[in-house]
């Protein structure tokens, strides 16, 4: 197998390139190979093999696990040979359950495999025992006619079939009735579109929905919202099937963020109002960490986000973020006052100092320096998945490095301590009077902010 593979990231599943890379050593068979008498381990093939992800309800109790590959063939839907490289998938995911059925390994399991309409329609899914299996096909509207009585004979035969990523085109009413639940990809929408596929859906007769790679806070609690019934995907299993709870927004300038980018006016404008907001950053930076979203580099900024999400990738993130925020009580007018006046402050001073500093860093060092006291946690546990750059951690948690003295300066001012101010000022190299004129102007700002 060659090494050039995609993670992806979501999942621990790897993605072979079948166009740019050797494929045809995939292995699809799990086999009991003997070896000097002695049985191999299926299990640990299967293991090497094949991986399990965890499907939670609403309660966050497990209701089943889906089978799925940890090498998977990349391909497009106009390749020649991609019917060959699903099927391909297919006999390994089969293969393991096969293997799994023999061992009684599934007595008291409920495993769901996806799968193509070539395979549901094979008679030898029928081999595996109906009470322990679900399978979700990925179909064409060509492929209904041919799918509908399969679909009902297996229904009889006691097997549980839900239908992969369809649209809520009136074509698939006929299969939605027959069918146990709809899945649906929940990251590929933002959350107007998905309200109305979901309305589409409950009209054709849908009944339970699944919600799959679910890879941030505000998307899982949107599908919680919609009424989706079971979740899957990486927060999902890095929380348990836990909701959880989070920090409330400020739902005017969300609003008025979302017509900024529905306008799509310039980033900078934008980054103008995000800054303003120790809350919606904080959310932006952790949601553009989040699986799926993976930030490659540390951020040091909030243009650096905003750059790499794009109008539609920020829009995406201000719906799901409106649907998700509820009314709950707002955080203290007061605390987000100091975090932007800290941040304004901190960073007028860079362009003070002797010595070169980043004011972008500097910004973020004093905007969420107040995230320990926000979200009731310690510092280190708050900003543990925003990924900032070293030097924003460092002043954050340890109190040490370049960004750490102009924290201290900053809170200095609070405390009006002339004598801190002082020893603040000689440290962060810059004059009395620079200090004074970027605290009257931070606070000025602050007060404008109309937080």
């Amino acid at each position: 197998m060659r090494n050039d593979v995609i993670q992806n990231s979501c999942d621990k599943t790897r993605i072979v390139n079948t166009v740019a890379g050797d494929w045809h050593g995939i292995s699809t068979h799990v086999l009991a190979v003997e070896t000097e008498g002695l049985p191999s381990r299926q299990d640990e093939i299967r293991e090497r093999l094949l991986l399990q992800q965890t499907i939670y309800d609403r309660d966050g109790q497990i209701h089943a696990a889906e089978l799925t590959l940890r090498v998977k063939l990349a391909y497009s839907h106009g390749q020649a040979s991609m019917p060959k490289l699903r099927n391909a998938e297919d006999e390994t995911l089969l293969a393991g359950l096969y293997s799994l059925a023999e061992e009684g390994a599934l007595r008291k399991n409920i495993l769901l495999a996806s799968v193509t309409t070539d395979t549901l329609m094979s008679a030898d899914i029928e081999y595996l025992p109906p009470q322990n299996i679900i399978f979700a096909v990925h179909a064409e509207v060509a492929d209904i006619p041919a799918l509908l009585p399969r679909i009902q004979h297996l229904s009889e035969r006691g097997y549980r079939i839900i239908l992969d990523q369809i649209n809520g085109d009136a074509a698939w009413q006929a299969l939605v009735a027959v069918t146990q639940a709809v899945r649906i990809d929940v990251s590929r929408y933002d959350a107007i579109h998905l309200d109305h596929l979901v309305r589409n859906l409950r009209s054709m007769g849908a009944g339970q929905l699944i919600a799959t790679d679910i890879c941030n806070a505000e998307t899982m609690e949107v599908a919680r919202q919609l009424g989706f019934g079971l979740f899957q995907g990486a927060f999902v299993t890095q929380t348990g099937g836990k909701a959880g709870t989070d920090v409330p927004v400020n739902r005017l300038r969300l609003l008025e963020l979302i017509d900024r980018v529905m306008a799509h006016s310039d980033m900078a404008e934008v980054e103008s109002l995000l800054r303003m907001d120790a809350v919606l950053s904080y959310r932006l930076i952790r949601f553009a960490n989040s699986a799926g979203n993976g930030v490659v580099n540390e951020i040091n900024s909030i243009g650096q986000v905003l750059q790499r999400m794009g109008h539609a990738g920020l829009y995406r993130w201000l719906t799901l973020l409106l649907h998700s925020s509820g009314k709950s009580a707002s955080i203290s007018p007061t605390l987000l006052k100091r975090a932007l006046t800290r941040a304004s402050f901190m960073k007028a001073l860079a362009g003070k100092s002797m010595q070169p500093v980043n004011g972008d860093e500097l910004y973020l060092t004093g905007l969420f320096s107040v995230l320990g006291e926000m979200l009731d946690m310690p510092i280190q546990d708050a900003i543990a998945d925003l990924n900032l750059a070293s030097d924003i951690q460092q002043a954050l948690v340890d109190g040490s490095g370049v960004h750490a003295g102009f924290l201290e300066l900053a809170l200095a001012c609070e405390a009006n301590n002339d004598a801190r101010i002082e020893s603040g000022s000689a440290q962060c190299m810059v004059a009395y009077i620079d200090v004074n004129i970027a605290l009257i102007n931070a606070l000025i700002s602050a007060e404008e902010a109309a937080l």
